[in-house]
């Protein structure tokens, strides 16, 4: 019997062959601390060399297992290591969507997955090889995220996850971005680049960030200059497939609401992913790890749809994230 499933994310975004993971030490800042709860947790990461975080999961009570925390997939995925180490039988095959198409992978059943105190859903699982995971067990999708509350410290290496209805943060450097949910776990969120208005989502689970066919040939058409074409090609790995990635743009400014990011390299190609969420005909952009990471940390509140950054004050080398208005303290519940 064959179950389809839609699965994308790191497996709708890229990974570089050579990432590997880098130990880091959580120190908690005080509005990280998680009061006690059944649902509700707060500890270390680690990040592999390109900032996507690895969150320790348990599978069926065994573990942690290192998991990518990845919000662009809307289910989570255990490697075939990890399958055969917990001794997970298949019982049928599903289809998992990948950046260039399509590509069938077992399905196996567990008994229980979690986040310290947080209970995700245990569904069946599709199985995936390859250097997709770069060494990592797992993605931890957001299957589970609904109603909640995921906040990911880059400064800190701290992952919480926390219901959104309990939600409460204060300091100084926020800027909060408002969006919409698409298909139940996709927050978009309304961006603009020079005239050009498109889509922009947020996916910790992809280095790299791409942009559609469409967004390319808007912007040419509104002005040249704010699309300079960059040489070089790129060999990533997307369900352990090579994907060559030999298009991209370089970007002087994304408007994002309050926020802005400058100096912004994307991929560009008429990928898989942007035809399955239906937006292949609207200029749209997702923003890996190459720009989220640049951050002091993120917050995305799967209830309100809403995405917080925290920004740096100096610049780093890379894309450049920046408030377009300094508003001093907020606090958001």
């Amino acid at each position: 019997m064959t179950h389809r499933l839609r699965v994308s994310a790191l497996i709708a975004g890229v990974v570089w062959l050579f990432a590997a993971p880098a130990s880091a030490q959580c120190v908690r800042a005080p509005e990280l601390t998680v009061a006690p709860s059944a649902d509700a947790s707060a500890g270390p990461t680690l990040n592999d060399r390109l900032g996507r975080m690895v969150a320790p999961v348990m599978v069926n009570g065994q573990g942690p297992f290192r998991f990518v925390v990845d919000t662009g997939a809307n289910r989570s995925v255990l490697s075939q290591g990890l399958a055969d180490r917990l001794g997970l039988t298949p019982f049928g095959q599903g289809e998992v969507h990948t950046v260039h198409g399509e590509t069938t992978a077992p399905l196996v059943r567990i008994e229980s997955l979690s986040y310290g105190q947080v209970i995700l859903p245990a569904e069946p699982m599709p199985v995936l090889s390859g250097p997709v995971f770069a060494g990592e067990q797992g993605l931890l999708g957001v299957d589970g995220m609904r109603g909640r509350r995921l906040r990911l410290d880059f400064d800190r290496s701290c992952i919480e996850i926390r219901p959104a209805s309990r939600s409460r943060f204060a300091g100084e450097g926020w800027t909060r971005l408002r969006g919409e949910l698409r298909f139940g776990h996709l927050v978009v969120i309304p961006g603009r680049i020079g005239t050009v208005n498109l889509n922009v989502l947020v996916d910790t689970g992809s280095d790299r960030s791409l942009a559609n066919v469409a967004l390319r040939d808007a912007l040419r058409q509104a002005n040249p200059h704010w699309a300079r074409d960059v040489e070089g090609a790129v060999r990533a790995y997307s369900a352990g497939h090579a994907v060559l990635l030999d298009e991209a743009m370089a970007l002087p400014r994304l408007q994002l609401q309050d926020m802005q990011i400058r100096n912004l390299v994307t991929f560009v190609g008429d990928f898989h992913i942007f035809t399955l969420w239906g937006m292949q005909n609207e200029p749209t952009m997702l923003i890996g790890m190459d720009v989220i990471s640049r951050a002091r940390e993120i917050v995305i509140d799967y209830d309100r749809a809403t995405v917080d950054f925290r920004v740096r004050q100096t610049s780093r080398t890379g894309s450049n994230i920046t408030r377009a208005q300094t508003r001093g303290s907020s606090t958001y519940e």
